[in-house]
């Protein structure tokens, strides 16, 4: 299977999703941004069920999210989530994400988050392997000035 960038995740909205005003939580657009995410490392062979000997780039932690709610997603429904890999640095990794509409119309948010690599037993930023390298390096579209 072939990975395109942008990674594109269709996610479904329900009604547990929604606040008070019908309109979707704030705090859902990272769960769909991560379940995406999971969904992009998934196609690339990266799986968390794997052994750390297997993959041991599952071994990271989130360093930092960014967000920006533009126009509210009132209801149920479906969003898109896109992911463009904008940065892979040497134990960083950069993913810029859109949650649009599913014909990609109007877009509801858009953020980064940065992920860092760390070593199992030291807990230290260490080198992403190369296998994650050479997986992810062609995805990444530097972000328009």
């Amino acid at each position: 299977m072939t990975v395109l960038s942008p990674f594109r995740s269709v996610q479904r909205v329900y009604f547990d999703d929604l606040d008070a005003l019908n309109i979707l939580h704030n705090v859902r657009y990272l769960l769909f941004i991560e379940r995406a995410r999971g969904e992009l490392f998934n196609a690339l062979g990266f799986h968390w069920q794997d052994d750390l000997e297997h993959n041991p780039d599952k071994w990271h932690v989130i360093a930092e999210h960014g967000i920006r709610y533009l126009v509210p997603f009132r209801g149920e429904g479906e969003i898109l989530v896109e992911l463009t890999p904008s940065k892979l640095g040497s134990s960083s990794l950069v993913i810029d994400a859109r949650v649009r509409s599913p014909h990609g119309d109007i877009v509801f948010a858009d953020g980064a988050t940065r992920l860092v690599r760390l070593d199992p037993l030291t807990n230290k930023p260490c080198p992403w392997s190369e296998r994650f390298r050479k997986a992810l390096q062609p995805l990444v579209k530097t972000p328009a000035a």
